[in-house]
């Protein structure tokens, strides 16, 4: 299984089809749409404020909220009750809501004191994060020195501002990797086409060995083509992706998440033509279904519901996240268990088909 994916592997880097689609492309693309979309790339919030305790402290604190508001970056909205919160939450009408309430065992002493929920949306993963940065802020603001910070308008709001040629490069070398994972199932079915195949188990070696040894092959000139595109931008463009051990775990979920897509595609077509047919249709159709063509703050609300569904869309929003710094390696580990899952469920498939395909 080693000899053929390291034999695999050293074709695939002598061809320049191979490095065009894992390197090249993605890498080009990226730089593309990174100056195409430069100036709306970075995300934009809309975060509730209620104000259910009335006091002079939480007054204070909202107003300043209120007033620090800026359409480019994090605008608050103040909603009269936890309830209409929730509804505009749900509604994608605002990405999350921040509730002051007065705790229910407060003393007549403590008059300033405040309990802060967050009301989050799943569909709205770092709307969550910065409303959370802003409470904790708050929170702690409040418990060090007594009051609420002064002005407000300093306050923390969490994360870097994404820069396009990180979300681009991730998108576009997502994009790319539906087609460089693929050629493991278009090479199985030229093999076949061509009687490779079977002067290559004339020998000690078995059908399992090729199927896992050309995909291993794919995945392993797709991590480097990813890790190209990581480099290059971060050098030469000044990108920030994030902790370079998460992203560099995500990477490796991701390859594994969409190599297991791509076989499993593979597995329904009889030759490398149709492979590459249906390879282009479920990518481009996944793409469209996971954000990769639009920036993150340009996504419609329905959009933004169905790309936690695919993996492409689950793993840039998990980039983008450790982009603006607003996720550890802790937050993304769930993203990471349900890619690499995502990827062996169907990857197993796949090969299971291609298996029989070949017919050994």
């Amino acid at each position: 299984m080693l000899t053929i994916a390291r034999a695999e592997l050293l074709r695939g880097v002598r061809s320049r089809s191979a490095i065009i689609t894992a390197v090249i492309a993605p890498l080009s693309l990226a730089i593309v749409f990174g100056l195409m979309f430069g100036s709306s790339s970075s995300p934009r919030f809309a975060i509730g404020l209620v104000d259910e305790a009335r006091s002079p402290v939480s007054a204070q604190i909202v107003s300043s909220l209120l007033d620090s508001s800026d359409p480019a970056t994090v605008t608050f909205v103040e909603v009269p009750s936890a309830g209409e919160a929730e509804t505009q939450v749900d509604d994608d009408m605002t990405g999350a809501a921040i509730v002051f309430r007065t705790p229910a065992d407060q003393a007549a002493s403590d008059a300033g004191t405040l309990a802060l929920t967050v009301i989050e949306s799943p569909a709205s993963p770092l709307s969550s994060q910065v409303a959370q940065s802003v409470a904790g802020s708050i929170a702690t603001s409040i418990e060090t020195g007594g009051q609420p910070p002064t002005p407000l308008t300093q306050l923390e709001v969490g994360g870097r501002e994404l820069s396009a040629p990180a979300y681009f490069g991730a998108s576009m070398a997502i994009l790319l990797l539906f087609f460089s994972t693929g050629l493991a199932a278009q090479s199985i079915l030229e093999d076949k086409q061509t009687r490779t195949l079977d002067r290559m188990l004339s020998g000690p070696t078995t059908i399992w060995s090729v199927l896992i040894g050309k995909v291993l092959a794919v995945a392993a000139l797709a991590i480097g083509g990813f890790i190209v595109v990581w480099l290059v931008t971060s050098l030469l463009f000044g990108a920030a992706w994030g902790n370079p051990a998460a992203v560099f775990v995500l990477i490796v979920c991701t390859v594994i998440a969409l190599a297991g897509v791509a076989t499993f595609v593979g597995g329904f077509a009889t030759t490398p033509q149709q492979a590459t047919t249906l390879t282009a249709v479920v990518t481009f159709g996944l793409s469209l279904l996971g954000g990769n063509f639009t920036g993150p703050a340009d996504a419609p609300a329905a959009l933004r519901i169905l790309r936690r569904f695919t993996p492409n869309g689950r793993a840039l929003e998990a980039f983008t996240e450790l982009s603006v710094d607003a996720a550890s390696f802790s937050s993304v580990s769930r993203t990471l268990a349900i890619l690499v899952v995502f990827g062996l469920c169907f990857g197993t498939l796949g090969l299971l088909r291609l298996r029989r395909t070949v017919g050994h």
